[in-house]
């Protein structure tokens, strides 16, 4: 999305809102015990494949303040 349309809303549109993730159970349960389930695999000399990893990294780097990759499916989840 642009910066002009994000700046040219209507003015019936309801106001911004931010996601906070970090407050679903859902982030609190990857937080929890992906770092064990990566480690139960390494132990099992396996790993998961880079594009899951990279989603699990991404989607709790949307707990934080700063950029949130908006691509992540797991950040869909939260939406519905």
């Amino acid at each position: 999305m642009s910066h002009a349309a994000i700046t040219e809303r209507s003015p019936h549109s309801p106001p911004y809102k931010r996601h906070r993730p970090e407050q679903t159970l859902l982030y609190h349960i990857i937080e929890r015990h992906y770092p064990a389930l990566r480690d139960v695999m390494a132990v099992q000399d396996k790993d998961l494949p880079p594009h899951v990893q990279q989603e699990f990294a991404d989607y709790l780097k949307c707990g934080r303040l700063g950029p949130c990759p908006t691509s992540s499916w797991l950040s869909l989840l939260l939406i519905h």
